[in-house]
């Protein structure tokens, strides 16, 4: 072989070895800095709304009267009104660890004498009675959510 064609033959492998060295610690640093980063811990909690609702006792007021819960205690329908400790900047209300509750009870409303448009008149007017004790109505779900939570409303037969 000619001594030119030699020395291109070596001078071309080492170049190209080179590159590869090159080539090689690149994809090795590379590797490091993803390994690198996989290994950092990473704390993460994520609350999810059920969850939060599971945990706390705030709820809005019930949205009609008709969504309102009613206890039944031997005489007639009378509104669960739920005492708030605080009404919140979002218009919700912070019932608090143990919610405190009264029965409305005037005026008495009568399911086997009283006609469909009178219960409802008393029904409002119970809410209204409510409201003056700065009470406010619930739901059904959310007195299920919040009894399942708390024995606030123990012993209370609901219609």
């Amino acid at each position: 072989m000619d001594k030119d064609k030699l020395f291109e033959q070596n001078n071309h492998s080492a170049s190209a070895q080179k590159m590869c060295q090159q080539s090689s610690a690149k994809k090795q640093k590379r590797r490091m800095l993803l390994k690198g980063g996989a290994a950092l811990p990473v704390v993460m909690t994520l609350y999810s709304g059920a969850a939060l609702a599971r945990t706390s006792n705030i709820t809005g007021e019930a949205a009609s009267i008709t969504e309102a819960v009613f206890v039944n205690m031997g005489n007639g329908p009378q509104l669960l009104c739920v005492l708030p400790k605080e009404k919140l900047d979002s218009g919700a209300y912070d019932l608090g660890d143990t919610p405190g509750y009264t029965l409305i009870t005037n005026p008495p409303i009568h399911p086997l004498t009283d006609d469909p448009a009178t219960i409802l008149a008393k029904k409002n007017e119970q809410l209204e009675n409510c409201h003056m004790l700065g009470g406010i109505m619930i739901s059904g779900a959310a007195f299920t959510s919040i009894a399942a939570k708390t024995s606030a409303f123990d012993n209370l037969m609901i219609l």
